[in-house]
């Protein structure tokens, strides 16, 4: 009797997420700790499919570091936006 023979394919993906400069701005993160790139909600929420206030809660809940900008606006610190992704 003849042994079934079992094929086995695994595919490996990769997300390439580009933000464009002009979208982002530089800042300071006290979290991190150093000089990064800060995206505001409005991109953010682009990015993920959530908008509105669920964003924000959904900011905190992520761990995101959410800080408010001279002019009111809230910013994501992108490398924390993209460690929880």
């Amino acid at each position: 009797m003849a042994g079934r023979k079992k094929t086995e394919i695994t595919i490996e993906t990769d997300q390439v997420l580009v933000i464009r400069r002009r979208r982002s701005s530089r800042a300071w993160c006290r979290e991190c700790g150093s000089d990064v790139d800060m995206v505001g909600l409005a991109d953010v929420g682009m990015l993920t499919g959530i908008s509105g206030h669920a964003l924000q809660d959904h900011a905190e809940g992520c761990g995101w570091h959410v800080f408010e900008s001279g002019n009111g606006t809230a910013l994501i610190c992108l490398p924390s936006l993209l460690k929880s992704k």
